[in-house]
């Protein structure tokens, strides 16, 4: 086939789907968009390589915070509150 020929696979997503910067206490931070990974980082170097390789090195893919705005882990890291009927999996 010539150099041009149809790939079957889907393009890929585009837009930013990594926030890396730092929370108030200066930790580097890793936000996924879509709220399924992410997290804390000793060096930006590690969050940036971290967020680079889970979005397979997708230009436009990764952001970085200026250093004067902070950032929270968000939601997916937040500790869940358990209702009273809640039940614990693989608990009867």
């Amino acid at each position: 086939m010539g150099k041009f020929a149809m790939n079957d696979r889907e393009p890929p997503a585009t837009g930013i789907r990594f926030t890396v910067g730092r929370d108030v206490r200066g930790r580097w931070i890793v936000n996924d968009a879509l709220g399924k990974v992410g997290g804390l980082f000793t060096d930006r170097a590690s969050a940036v390589h971290f967020a680079m390789f889970e979005s397979d090195h997708m230009p436009g893919a990764v952001w970085c915070l200026p250093e004067h705005v902070t950032l929270t882990l968000g939601e997916a890291f937040e500790p869940r509150r358990l209702s009273a009927t809640s039940r614990v999996a693989g608990r009867a």
